[in-house]
């Protein structure tokens, strides 16, 4: 199996490091795992990129550009006035009102035209094989559908009006749907993917209509970019959440993977992060919950059997422990059955206090799981440098050990 890093994510904290410590982190990754591409982060020094492609040339490793897509990041600040709008009709506010987490709606031909000529730029700083899209999505709505599900701004309802979709309607259609426990809960079912048919029905029709307006926006866009990078001679691999949640951020990877060389999927069994499987499941049976009614075990059980997965029986645990290996599996057999070119598992193993602590058996046990769901390959993430160096090694026997698979 091939293995693959993420390294330096893009921000203040990463460009303080020096070439040196680039190189150096670099260098001793590539002793204790033979890494087939590295994804380095966006916004650095050039220097840095100099010396991570120096490195990844002497291994006969790919190195591409890791790069955000559709939200605001150091070097790209994207006009307020591109930023998705909410059910609600207001902005939809980033994590923590940070920039990063800000969406960019992909229906502005302004913002795409940016957002290109950003991406232009930042291949031309260096010697890159390939570029790796981050947050090619709208944001998740899993906390609060009401606020952050997108999008309904001026460009959005000229482009859906155009196909015959009217906004306003959909918009009114969502809000009377919140209103009841059951209207809720179909609407978290038509967000998952795969919809089963009966409780397709139940969502209503403008709510399906949307949600397969905002993937092929996205798809619209992710195309732009890929035929631009695929022309440059670069290959393209994308950022996509697990398989069962992508329908509710606007992902559909049948369509996404036609255009790119791989997909790598956001199988975050563990870490209690934005776009981690336990994140995201705590989010939504909250929203769930905060309709008088709904009971944690009752959202849980209802939860479980909507997704197919085996649960915990508390959020807490979910926080403190995450999924079973089971759903690992599920998630990446799901993710297959998209065919993509390759299919690539992405693999938390940082060490985060309070986001992500592992064990030596979790580890081991999660490897079982992952391997079971036939993956092509894995990433290891989200950033090397914060990989301590003996789960970077055991890590690497447990996924690139051919008598593993």
């Amino acid at each position: 199996m091939d293995i693959s890093a993420q390294y330096l994510e893009g921000g203040t904290e990463a460009r303080r490091v020096s070439p040196a410590e680039a190189r150096l982190r670099l260098r001793d990754a590539f002793q204790r795992v033979p890494l087939s591409m590295v994804l380095l982060g966006w916004d650095l020094d050039p220097r840095v990129v100099e010396a991570c492609a120096d490195e990844c040339s002497r291994h006969d490793c790919d190195l591409y550009l890791w790069q955000p897509t559709l939200t605001a990041h150091g070097a790209f600040s994207g006009d307020p006035s591109w930023y998705v709008v909410g059910l609600s009709g207001e902005p939809a506010a980033g994590l923590d009102g940070k920039p990063e987490f800000s969406f960019i709606c992909p229906n502005r031909a302004e913002a795409r035209e940016r957002i290109l000529q950003n991406l232009s730029e930042a291949i031309a700083g260096g010697d890159y094989q390939g570029v790796f899209l981050d947050r090619i999505r709208f944001p998740s709505p899993a906390y609060d559908l009401a606020g952050q599900f997108a999008c309904f701004c001026d460009a959005c309802r000229a482009v859906a009006g155009a196909a015959g979709l009217d906004l306003a309607a959909v918009q009114e259609n969502l809000r009377e749907l919140l209103l009841s426990r059951e209207g809720r809960r179909a609407a978290v079912l038509a967000m998952l993917a795969p919809i089963p048919p009966r409780e397709t029905e139940a969502a209503g029709q403008l709510p399906r209509q949307m949600l397969e307006f905002r993937q092929r926006s996205v798809g619209r866009m992710v195309d732009e970019i890929t035929g631009a990078a695929h022309a440059g001679g670069l290959k393209v691999g994308l950022d996509c959440f697990s398989p069962t949640l992508t329908r509710m951020v606007g992902q559909d990877l049948p369509t996404l993977a036609k255009s790119c060389d791989w997909i790598k999927v956001m199988t975050y069994s563990r870490a209690f992060a934005p776009a981690s499987l336990p994140y995201e499941v705590v989010g939504l049976v909250n929203w769930l919950m905060s309709m008088k009614g709904e009971t944690e075990q009752e959202a849980l059980e209802w939860f479980a059997g909507a997704t197919g997965w085996s649960l915990p029986r508390s959020l807490e645990a979910i926080r403190s422990h995450g999924l079973a290996g089971a759903v690992l599996t599920q998630e990446l057999q799901r993710g297959r059955a998209a065919k993509p070119r390759q299919l690539l598992a992405g693999i938390e193993l940082v060490e985060m206090p309070e986001v992500v602590q592992l064990s030596p058996q979790q580890i081991e046990a999660d490897a079982e799981a992952v391997l079971a769901g036939a993956p092509d390959g894995a990433v290891f993430s989200w950033d090397l440098r914060r990989i301590p160096a003996e789960r970077l090694e055991l890590a690497a026997s447990l996924y690139g050990d051919p008598s593993r698979r």
